[in-house]
């Protein structure tokens, strides 16, 4: 049997060149650049073979991440947590990207809905001055790798009680479809 493993091991090094060998990656690897919330509207489509219904398109709050991976071709898993101080509450969310390649320009992003932007504001609309602080923390399995807010590196979340439910990934929002070429693949939940 030994001999069997020996034999398959030889052969795929030699038909795919050198065994993968898992890499470990570092906070060396890993590197936030920039934390970029919005307000932005709800994107319009136009619908055809349904009944037309009325809305009116509303703000969300949009926080987007840029961050870079350096030293390693590829990570496996990369799970970003996503703390946002907004008017006086501390809302927090994550969301797991898998297959990261090396380079700069890689993005993850999180949402806050009208509706829970209404019960956080509580009924006043949104405006940039409520957006106090954004904090990301990249890990991967259970190890920190990166912490970084919009105000600063040093910048600490402050110990406030957590308001849970009030971020959603893009995948859960009416953006859905939209900039997948921008966006990291997301690891699929299971629902």
């Amino acid at each position: 049997m030994k001999i069997l493993a020996f034999a398959f091991a030889a052969l795929t090094t030699a038909a795919f060149g050198a065994p993968l060998v898992p890499v470990a990656v570092t906070s060396k690897n890993v590197k936030i650049e920039k934390i970029q919330p919005a307000v932005v509207g709800t994107p319009e489509y136009a619908v055809t073979q349904t009944t037309s219904k009325r809305s009116q398109a509303q703000k969300w709050l949009e926080i987007e991440v840029e961050f870079e991976v350096t030293g390693v071709e590829m990570v496996d898993e990369l799970t970003f947590k996503f703390d946002v101080l907004l008017n006086g509450k501390l809302c927090s969310g994550e969301i797991t990207h898998i297959n990261i390649p090396k380079g700069r320009d890689r993005y993850t992003i999180m949402y806050v809905s009208p509706r829970n932007i209404e019960r956080i504001t509580e009924g006043k609309p949104l405006n940039p001055g409520m957006i106090m602080n954004a904090w990301v923390t990249i890990q991967r399995q259970g190890q920190v790798l990166a912490v970084s807010s919009m105000k600063g590196k040093t910048v600490p979340v402050p110990n406030l009680p957590l308001t849970p439910g009030m971020l959603s990934p893009k995948a859960e929002t009416p953006f859905a479809p939209l900039w997948s070429d921008r966006y990291e693949a997301v690891k699929p939940s299971n629902r």
